[in-house]
């Protein structure tokens, strides 16, 4: 089951990192869901990869509870997402639909596609199939904001889609 585990914004990669080293076991995985997308470096349109949801890391276990007292090792914050008193797993829907919009290396690929009139019809990458999910294209930006359920709510990412045409 994956559970989300908050932390420093920015610090998201050393902690995943002093995690690997210092708390996660066998069968356990820690990683950090990335997006793709184009941005302008020194005037060019370059390729980079972002954090999905910045200020947290996802960590896949079996044991939760053992999780908690093993990342006490960790001297940084890193706090297990709650319901209340009770630490919560995404629900299975969510894992597989974050499954599903990345890929085996939790990254969300850079799509593209174009409009047909007004309707964006996606051609390739992460949001082929997405469309009507999309609440926003920053058409100019190359990007677009996608409603993401997550622990029981709806939370906006943005990802990367390069429209091609408009016909």
């Amino acid at each position: 089951m994956w559970y989300v585990i908050q932390v420093y914004t920015g610090r998201e990669t050393e902690i995943a990192s002093q995690c690997r080293e210092q708390v996660i076991e066998e069968g356990e995985d820690i990683f950090i869901p990335l997006v793709e997308r184009m941005t302008k470096v020194g005037g060019e349109m370059t390729m980079v990869k972002a954090r999905l949801f910045p200020g947290y890391v996802f960590i896949e276990t079996g044991d939760v509870e053992d999780m908690y007292l093993r990342l006490k090792k960790i001297k940084a914050m890193t706090r297990l997402l709650k319901t209340g008193e009770e630490i919560t797993s995404l629900y299975p829907e969510e894992e597989a639909y974050l499954k599903k919009l990345g890929d085996e290396e939790h990254v969300v690929r850079y799509s593209e596609g174009f409009f047909e009139g007004d309707k964006l019809v996606v051609t390739s990458g992460a949001l082929k199939n997405y469309e009507g999910q999309i609440k926003k294209v920053l058409r100019h930006k190359r990007l677009v904001v996608l409603e993401v359920p997550l622990l029981g709510r709806k939370v906006e990412v943005t990802l990367g889609l390069g429209v091609v045409e408009k016909r």
